[in-house]
This record gives structure tokens, sequence and C-alpha cells, in this order.
């Protein structure tokens, strides 16, 4: 009732996370405590999440999972979580999870997904977090403050960048996306959506950061030029994005 957002839902990622060959399951939840489940095979689980370190209680969470981190072979894990921004949990190989506090992810963001490639061509996986909201404004009836500015009436205070009058109707839009480069140490930093990285469907650098509704993010190479490309899916009216 407080933030429809989450009816979105929250995640599961699967993985061996304790290099006994079997898949375990990892899933998320938003009114409780995460679950970590220990495949035993046979169709047999065990709760591990206390010992893993990755219950997450009351943070909102989704989850992704990656293998190769840094040239080697152990499961890392990257949650992403509403208000929270993404996060990175190191595993010692064993299924003993710490998150690295040092890995420059922290954000107020409302993350929903996140994706993994070597944009840079250095050797390390980079980082892209599509971002929702953290929360829904006009849906949970936040309070909005408008003024008339040139004799133009437009939405003021923290909702400014989210909110905008268009024909004399108040739409609602989500929060800018972040693209996160790793230094090869597992430390990333954002870069500018506005530097000349980022072209429009004209060709020209972009003037600002896109303010969608992101639920989804894949990075892939799709031109077979052998660099990884982009692909977001959003939601509502802001269009889905392709670089």
């Amino acid at each position: 009732m407080n933030n429809q957002n989450l009816i979105n839902g929250s995640g599961v990622a699967l993985g061996d996370v304790d290099g006994d060959g079997w898949c375990d399951i990892f899933l998320c939840s938003l009114d409780g405590p995460n679950k970590l489940y220990r495949n035993l095979g046979n169709w047999k689980f065990e709760d591990i999440t206390d010992a893993a370190g990755l219950t997450c209680v009351g943070q909102l969470p989704g989850a992704r999972l990656s293998r190769t981190w840094m040239g080697t072979e152990r499961w890392i894990w990257f949650v992403t979580f509403s208000g929270g921004g993404a996060r990175l949990y190191l595993n010692d190989g064993k299924g003993h999870f710490q998150e690295d506090l040092n890995a420059g992810l922290r954000a107020r963001t409302g993350s929903t997904s996140l994706a993994l490639a070597d944009l840079d061509g250095d050797g390390s996986l980079d980082l892209y977090v599509a971002n929702y909201g953290e929360n829904s404004i006009l849906r949970s009836g936040g309070q909005i403050a408008t003024a008339f500015v040139n004799g133009k009436e437009v939405v003021t205070g923290r909702y400014a960048n989210r909110l905008k009058i268009i024909n004399g109707k108040i739409t609602e839009f989500g929060e800018p996306d972040a693209l996160y480069l790793n230094d090869g140490h597992g430390h990333f930093k954002a870069v500018s959506w506005t530097d000349g990285r980022f072209r429009d469907e004209d060709g020209q650098p972009l003037r600002g950061a896109l303010w969608d509704f992101g639920l989804t993010v894949q990075m892939r190479d799709l031109n077979g030029d052998g660099v990884p490309d982009i692909y977001v899916c959003n939601d509502f009216a802001t269009p889905d994005r392709f670089g």
C-alpha cells in the first residue's frame, strides 16, 4: 500500500555456491529473510542462509548471480535492492559470503536487475544496473508540490526529476540506470551519461540521464562486432533502450 513498485516482486538466482557440483537456489523476499538452499542431491535441499551470510532481512532485495570474477572460477553474488542499489557479496569458495563494502556500488536507487560484461576490453567484468524507482509516487499517493516558473507550472521538491507536467497532466518517470566500470580488483566506478559514451538515435551525445522505469537488462554482442551491446527493457511509457 505504501509503495506500489514492490508489486514487481523480487528475484531468484541459481548456481553451485559451494563447489559440490549441485545447483543451489537463492530466493529473495520482500517481507522476510532471504533464503539460500543448498542442494543435497536427489531433490533434497538444506537451508544454509544464516551460515552463508545472505539473510538481508527487510531490505527489499532482488537477486542476480555471476560466476567469473577477476579471472577465477568462484561464485560471487550481486543483489539489487529497492532503495539500496546493488551490493556485492564475495564467496570464500565454500558457500560463505561477505559483503564487499568497498565495491563502490551503494546507492539509494530502486534497482531491479543487472548484467555483467567486459565493456572496455580490459579483461574484467563491468556492471550495468537497471533502476526502476525507489518508490511509486502517484500510485502510492505521494505528496506533490508545484510552482509556476516563467508562467509554466512545474513540479518542485524531491520529485522534480521524476514528475513532469505534460499537456496539463502529471506524468511519473523512474530513475536513471547506472553503468559501473570495474578496475580489475572488484572496485566499481559509475560513468557519466553525458561524457560522450552514450548517444541518442541521431548519434548525438546524451544531454542528460534517462529517467526510465528499468525492469531488466542484458548485455550481449548482438551485431557480431566482438563487443557487448546493451539492451534495457523498461516499463510504462518509457521506451526500451538499445545501444
